[in-house]
């Protein structure tokens, strides 16, 4: 009897063994692979399949559209760059995860490497840096050979060529699916440039130079000599975000993995230029949104219905590959459009901005649909100015001389520094926002200043209580002063951080 107890025991601890050596040894399950590529400051009708800024710039994104989905209405929530990636990673809107400007996310804030790399994906960013590793978990990250101005990096299409090759090579090894972000500096400023002899400087010479007289002007700009040179400069870099594109999609086909990968390609926000980057427009949120996935979206599709937000970009790629999003999400999914189903919901989109590095804020919200813009400028009281990078280059430079004989335009460039708390335009009627009229349209503006309204309600938006009292004054002066402190004490808050990670948001 005991020698047959013993056995028993000794045949269950076995099998415990056993049971449990599976358990530690057993394969990883096969989900999709996720590349993300994001452009850096590229207006949404810059590539050449949503109309083309110049001719043939964008032959690789062009192909990539071609094998998938793009959407015609698909939009970032904040228009600069690190706030509207913090969006596309965390499901949140910024003033809920954090990144109200140049900032960092909130510690704890579940996000989509982190995610994904807890469910066994080998995660990897390259470009634009994205260093908060404690909510990101990046299992590798490519590392600039130099210090500071991150304007003198990612610009050299081979660089991601070569990290591309690396890491695919190096999810293959581990067995695992991998989540890659590709981030390009292309086509932020300074525009153009060939091969620079400056120390660290990663800067390639774009496949094609654009002439001044071969780039369209966009029509939300006037055609002035010094904005087509811009507009030149601007074009040539974004043909080498292309070659970028091109570099790293040619590495995903020779590594064998362009049917088992789910590719999203799309630009943080819209181009530096007056009336697009760090505004409420639809130039500056609107992005060139283009989804590849073989056996699962058809190729050559074009949704021109749907209204898509880049919050909604965790929640649609964790279900994509089978796994859930985390209990708080400010979007939802848009799988079912990928599917080639509809989706009802998606008749609105909501955008923000606070400030850059906590000075000088310019509060502002959104609500775009396809007909209609309604925008709420809690700063605009007709003495403070509106300044932001976008004003730094020639544009604004050449609208300004240019207004002194210009009416019209002297007109334009008044409204771009001033403002007023509210805006209102009819997008049927003026597609890129040239006349206001919310002194005009008081009954129409009304339904979307309560749809506004009720998203600030939703989504805990701190700006509501200025929202319910722009008809004051004294009221949005109060709310600029304690905003103004707050984002102050904020960013001042974070240089001990800063300063111990060698890194400025």
């Amino acid at each position: 009897m005991k020698k047959s107890l013993i056995f028993l025991l000794l045949v269950a601890l076995a099998l415990g063994q056993a049971l449990s050596a599976w358990a530690q040894q057993r394969a990883p399950v096969k989900r999709p692979n996720i590349l993300m590529i994001v452009a850096d400051d590229m207006n949404w009708d810059s590539p050449g399949c949503f109309g083309g800024a110049a001719p043939e710039i964008t032959p690789n994104i062009d192909g990539l559209a071609a094998a998938g989905m793009r959407f015609e209405h698909a939009y970032v929530n904040i228009a600069v760059c690190t706030p509207s990636r913090s969006v596309m990673l965390t499901g949140l809107y910024p003033h809920n995860n954090g990144a109200e400007g140049f900032q960092r996310i909130r510690p704890g804030t579940p996000t989509l490497p982190a995610i994904l790399s807890e469910e066994g994906y080998f995660c990897g960013t390259v470009g634009k840096p994205l260093r908060q590793q404690d909510v990101f978990h990046w299992s590798v990250v490519y590392r600039w050979q130099g210090t500071g101005d991150e304007n003198k990096w990612g610009r050299d299409p081979g660089q991601y060529r070569r990290f591309a090759r690396s890491f695919f090579q190096m999810a293959a090894e581990s067995q695992q699916p991998f989540f890659l972000m590709a981030s390009s500096h292309d086509p932020h400023r300074p525009y153009g440039g060939g091969v620079s002899g400056d120390r660290h400087f990663e800067r390639a010479a774009s496949s094609r130079k654009y002439r001044p007289d071969e780039v369209k002007v966009p029509d939300f700009l006037p055609d002035l000599p010094d904005i087509r040179k811009e507009m030149a400069g601007y074009c040539t870099s974004t043909r080498r975000l292309d070659d970028m594109v091109g570099a790293i999609l040619n590495e995903l086909a020779e590594a064998g993995r362009v049917d088992d990968t789910i590719v999203v390609f799309l630009s943080d926000h819209g181009m530096s230029a007056p009336f697009a980057k760090t505004n409420c427009y639809v130039e500056s949120t609107r992005t060139p949104l283009i989804v590849r996935w073989p056996g699962v979206v058809a190729a050559n599709q074009v949704d021109r219905r749907h209204m898509i937000s880049t919050v909604d970009l965790l929640p649609t790629l964790l279900e994509a590959v089978g796994l859930p999003s985390p209990d708080r999400q400010d979007g939802h999914s848009f799988l079912p459009l990928l599917k080639g189903g509809t989706q009802s919901g998606r008749d609105a989109v909501f955008a923000q901005f606070h400030h850059i590095h906590g000075r000088k804020p310019y509060p502002m919200r959104s609500v775009i649909t396809r007909d209609h813009v309604y925008v709420f400028n809690a700063w605009s009281n007709g003495k403070r100015t509106y300044s932001a990078e976008p004003m730094a280059g020639l544009t604004y430079r050449a609208m300004k001389r240019a207004g002194e004989k210009d009416v019209r335009l002297s007109k334009r460039v008044h409204h771009l520094e001033y403002r007023t708390v509210e805006e209102f335009y009819d997008l049927k009627d003026d597609p890129f926002c040239l006349k206001n009229l919310a002194a005009d349209r008081p009954a129409a503006m009304s339904a979307f200043q309560k749809q506004l309204r009720d998203w600030m309600v939703k989504y805990g938006d701190f700006a509501l209580e200025a929202f319910d009292q722009r008809d004051s004054p004294a009221a949005l002066e109060q709310f600029m002063k304690d905003y103004t402190e707050r984002s102050g004490k904020e960013v001042e808050a974070l240089k001990p951080y800063e300063e111990a990670k060698r890194y400025r948001f």
